[in-house]
């Protein structure tokens, strides 16, 4: 009984260690066919950030420019952010409708760096310039993001 309530008293102070640092996870893509059509329903760009668990890019890239921009709202009109991790082995709808695994969507398109953020059209066709990597320093990500985030936009072409 005792290594039951150890176990449990660990779990929480690790839980508790995660909830504490201020992190906060971006929303994980679950069906690209879905998200694109509300992209351009809603005149977005659909933003993907192919990642792994196990990418310290990944988490440095989340934790100082994706969720606080994602909390600072400047964005939030113009882009449908999703995280599509590539090591998790799960399965998503794609621009198809057709299942596919993360990791065999960012084979298809030549994604497997990571991070690699996309900027796509409701059909997966890229609209803006992909950004792989940090870019050696993450200061000047915020500029690029928001410069292919609105060279999509002006590529987007939505049909009524």
């Amino acid at each position: 009984m005792q290594p039951r309530i150890v176990t449990l008293i660990c779990l929480f102070l690790i839980s508790t260690c995660v909830i504490s640092d201020g992190y906060e996870r971006l929303l994980y893509l679950k069906n690209f066919q879905k998200l694109g059509e509300r992209a351009c329903k809603e005149n977005k760009v659909m933003v993907v950030m192919i990642s792994r668990e196990s990418c310290p890019y990944c988490v440095k890239l989340k934790k100082l420019v994706f969720v606080p921009e994602v909390k600072h709202g400047e964005l939030n009109s113009k882009w449908l952010l999703r995280e599509l991790l590539i090591d998790s082995g799960e399965t998503h709808i794609g621009f198809d409708g057709k299942e596919i695994e993360s990791v065999d969507y960012a084979r298809s398109i030549k994604a497997t760096l990571t991070p690699t953020v996309l900027f796509l059209d409701k059909d997966g066709k890229e609209i803006g310039k992909r950004i792989v990597g940090t870019g050696g320093t993450i200061d000047f990500y915020d500029f690029y993001l928001k410069r292919s985030i609105n060279e999509a936009l002006e590529n987007q072409a939505c049909s009524p």
